[in-house]
């Protein structure tokens, strides 16, 4: 008959009492659950050892020498604030010309003589307006991700992209676009990623 609740056990294989203080050794401890409101029992005398391996927070840290070369400065520098701005007004600049020339449209007459006279021009046209409405989505998500400091790679080609934006005077969101362009070329190190 096996008892339990700290009495000895009694049972007809456990003829050695080596046996069985060796099985009582190998048990884990017990496991006593605190709430909140409770206050946890003594520590356990530090000459015992820790009942279970128990991971250290320095054990799950990136060792020093997979770190690269230098480490980058993460700091104090405005450069990607500032490529940012350029970035973001070179996506509003281009955004405010394409709207004044969807609201001021040519005449029917002017709109007809334009089309028979150059459909190569007009067609050309149309592409680089769609070329440039794709590239002022780039320039702002640029602007955005230079502002927060994340992911340079994808900074850098939005940055690119911004320098096909076309404006109300052609070519100055383009102009805005490549000085976005080379601020966050020269603020790769201020990037988190």
């Amino acid at each position: 008959m096996i008892k339990y609740a700290g009495l000895l056990a009694e049972s007809p294989m456990a003829d050695d009492p080596s046996e069985e203080e060796e099985k009582r050794r190998q048990s884990p401890p017990p496991v006593e659950f605190v709430r909140p409101s409770e206050t946890q029992g003594p520590a356990p005398p530090r000459d015992q050892p820790p009942a279970a391996w128990v991971p250290r927070p320095e054990d799950y840290q990136v060792p020093p020498g997979w770190a690269g070369p230098a480490a980058r400065p993460v700091g104090p520098s405005n450069l990607p604030k500032i490529a940012a701005v350029f970035l973001l007004l070179s996506g509003i600049l281009g955004m405010a010309g394409a709207i004044i020339n969807a609201v001021s449209l040519p005449s029917v007459s002017d709109y007809a003589n334009f089309t028979n006279s150059s459909p190569e021009v007009l067609a050309v046209s149309q592409i680089c307006g769609l070329i440039s409405i794709w590239s002022q989505a780039l320039a702002i998500l640029g602007g955005v991700m230079a502002w927060q400091r994340m992911n340079w790679k994808l900074t850098l080609v939005c940055a690119i992209f911004a320098l096909f934006t076309l404006g109300y005077f052609l070519v100055d969101a383009s102009l805005v676009g490549l000085v976005g362009l080379i601020l966050t070329v020269l603020a790769r190190r201020y990037f988190a990623t």
